[in-house]
């Protein structure tokens, strides 16, 4: 009886038929950009990563494994206890984006590293663009704080109250406080 094994799964995603020649020459690319000129750390992490599935397939990366080969962690590493993989993925992924949006602009494949793990995805642009997120843009929030009157600065009363209360609550008071005075003063008058 003849077994067969099954390959490593590709390196690309989503269906792209990228050579492997492609992907090197977007990691090739990637890595002697300005970007990442001044981030050894990350190149070492880029260029396992990117090898290492192109070589083995996606499910050959582990955390352990992209310690002690690329980021030249000890053998007794124990990822439990040390988050450097997860930080550096994290700072790659962020320094991907970077790319892509300074002088990877134009490159036509995108190396992408999904949250959740640390194989690469190699992509073709045009399938990266139709694939962004909808995000909404962060506005700043209004400044809501109550400054004193003369100064400009905000009072210790001031301060506690916005840390304490949201702003309707302090308006009720406020008001409720108003009301106490015009009755103190219209009983005032009236005596």
């Amino acid at each position: 009886m003849d077994e067969t094994r099954p390959g490593p799964e590709p390196a690309q995603s989503g269906g792209s038929n990228l050579s492997d020649q492609q992907i090197r020459r977007a990691l090739a690319r990637t890595l002697k950009s300005p970007e990442f000129h001044s981030a050894p750390q990350l190149c070492a992490f880029l260029r396992f990563v990117g090898t290492a599935t192109l070589k083995h397939g996606r499910d050959s990366l582990k955390g352990y494994t992209i310690a002690v080969e690329a980021l030249g962690r000890p053998e007794e590493f124990n990822p439990v206890t040390d988050p450097i993989v997860r930080v550096e993925a994290a700072r790659l992924r962020l320094r991907l984006e970077k790319y892509y949006s300074g002088s990877g602009s134009g490159d036509p494949v995108r190396i992408v590293i999904p949250k959740g793990s640390y194989a690469p995805e190699f992509r073709p642009a045009e399938c990266t663009e139709r694939q962004k997120p909808f995000s909404v843009p962060h506005e700043t929030p209004p400044d809501l704080s109550i400054s004193h009157p003369r100064s400009g600065a905000p009072g210790r009363l001031d301060t506690v109250l916005t840390q304490r209360f949201s702003l309707p609550v302090v308006a009720a008071a406020m008001a409720a406080s108003g009301a106490v005075c015009l009755l103190i003063g219209y009983l005032a008058g009236s005596m």
